[in-house]
């Protein structure tokens, strides 16, 4: 791998970084806060998650209950 190719691939790492920190407004400079402010964002994101599956399985289950009770 040639130098020009790492150094694209350092800068986008670095981007993606940068966009992380700003989507997520996660402070840096006071790290105790920040782990605290990510751990609600990913419970957030699981419990999204989980509603959002819970939702399409019993969609599901009631799709098939419905088709074969007649």
């Amino acid at each position: 791998m040639n130098i020009s190719k790492a150094i694209l691939i350092i800068f986008f790492l670095m981007l993606l970084i940068v966009i992380f920190f700003a989507l997520t407004g996660i402070d840096i400079s006071n790290p105790e806060q920040a782990i605290v402010t990510l751990m609600d964002k990913v419970a957030q994101l699981n419990r999204s998650i989980n509603h959002m599956l819970r939702n399409v399985f019993f969609s599901i289950r009631t799709f098939f209950q419905e088709r074969f009770s007649q």
